[in-house]
């Protein structure tokens, strides 16, 4: 499809300044030179338009836009770049990382350095998004290979998307194609742009919009009485050395009811750790390996928005991070804020006042390790790791 000039004309320098610092975030990461550089702007729509982006192999990438819901993107990277940001990232062996770029082998290895590659420039996007769009936060939904001539199994052909082409040059290989396809309501709020689009795409838009009217229901019948919350104070709620210790010698008959409110006290047994949104990785490394401490919370403004694990920190440092001299790789993240930590982080948590059903839930659906415990004003008050719940209800069976 062509596009209107005045839409490229507008689109054009967002991209220009994202590549460039995505150039710079790339070779933090892999600690070789790293170039982005934009190609062109298109529109496509159908199957026959996206099909031209797919003859080759590609690592694809698809992040959703969950804070406005406003749409989606896919980033679709030619294999020769994602084995090349991957291997290096992974510090692979030189000789090998060529190997499998000059082959176009995806290896299972390389296939789950592609999914981290993606996490960190998908953070590296939302850093501008967040800016461009207030309210808006970009989620990492998944990655896929996709064979030659294949499109991808989630991808729309009935909507427009906005096609904007990049050439990435990863160390000495071979310049290698991005493209960039974000779908029209997404571009159109991130950008300001109106798009064209079929009368079917806005009929559907539409829709979605008004939503189809619903014939309301009858009241449903009044709850049974239930007996009132046992009404604690505050401070109870707050991390309480005594109420971890208390989990660990109680017997099953002195522990709170799965669903009473504030039951939670006595299952936070890791106690909060905040660090600053500005602070960098090392205090973060400091902080979870030297006190010992295995989630920690990052806070901005005085309100906690994502949580940092230990595990977290291995994946960035490298496996073998602390066993031998600090690599320049190495320095150069040990001086990264930690806001560049897991910025595709969904921030899930439980108020002080919730149950532990409630947490167990939450722990279940979203395959957490820990929830924070954040209070109402945004303070992080503790967490609730699974191994506490797991203790609980071994002792109330």
């Amino acid at each position: 499809m062509d596009i209107p000039a005045p839409i490229a004309k507008k689109a054009r320098p967002f991209f220009l300044s994202f590549f460039q610092a995505l150039s710079d975030d790339m070779n933090t990461l892999i600690n070789a030179p790293v170039e982005c550089a934009l190609t062109e702007i298109a529109l496509r729509r159908g199957e026959d338009d996206l099909s031209e982006l797919f003859e080759t192999e590609n690592s694809v990438a698809l992040t959703l836009e969950d804070g406005l819901h406003s749409g989606h993107l896919y980033m679709v990277m030619d294999v020769t770049a994602a084995i090349a940001l991957s291997g290096l990232m992974m510090m692979l062996p030189q000789a090998v990382v060529e190997k499998s770029v000059k082959t176009r082998d995806i290896t299972e290895e390389i296939d789950e350095g592609f999914h981290e590659v993606a996490n960190q420039i998908m953070g590296s996007l939302n850093t501008w998004v967040e800016k461009k769009l207030e309210g808006s936060h970009l989620f990492l939904e998944s990655t896929e290979q996709v064979g030659a001539g294949e499109l991808p199994a989630q991808v729309d052909r009935e909507i427009t998307y906005l096609d904007v082409g990049m050439e990435i040059t990863v160390s000495k290989f071979r310049p290698a194609p991005v493209r960039w396809l974000l779908a029209r309501e997404f571009a159109d709020q991130l950008l300001r742009l109106e798009l064209p689009a079929s009368e079917e795409e806005l009929a559907a838009a539409a829709r979605k919009r008004g939503g189809a009217p619903v014939e309301e229901e009858p009241p449903p019948p009044p709850p049974p009485p239930t007996p009132p919350p046992v009404v604690r104070r505050p401070d109870e709620y707050e991390f309480d050395f005594d109420a971890q210790a208390f989990l660990a010698r109680c017997n099953g008959s002195e522990l709170p009811a799965p669903n009473e409110p504030g039951g939670l006290r006595v299952v936070m047994t890791l106690p909060p750790c905040t660090l600053s949104a500005h602070e960098e990785v090392s205090r973060a490394v400091a902080a979870a390996f030297q006190e010992e401490h295995r989630f920690i919370g990052m806070d901005r403004n005085g309100v906690v928005v994502r949580v940092i694990g230990q595990s977290d920190l291995r994946r960035v440092m490298g496996a073998f991070y602390g066993s031998k001299a600090a690599t320049p790789r190495e320095k150069a993240l040990l001086q990264l804020p930690i806001s560049k930590l897991n910025e595709n982080q969904r921030m899930i948590s439980i108020l002080p006042q919730g149950t532990i059903d409630q947490a167990a839930d939450l722990l279940k659906s979203h395959n957490l390790h820990a929830l924070p415990v954040v209070a109402s004003n945004g303070q992080l008050r503790g967490f609730v790791p699974i191994q506490a719940l797991l203790l609980y209800y071994r002792k109330r069976a």
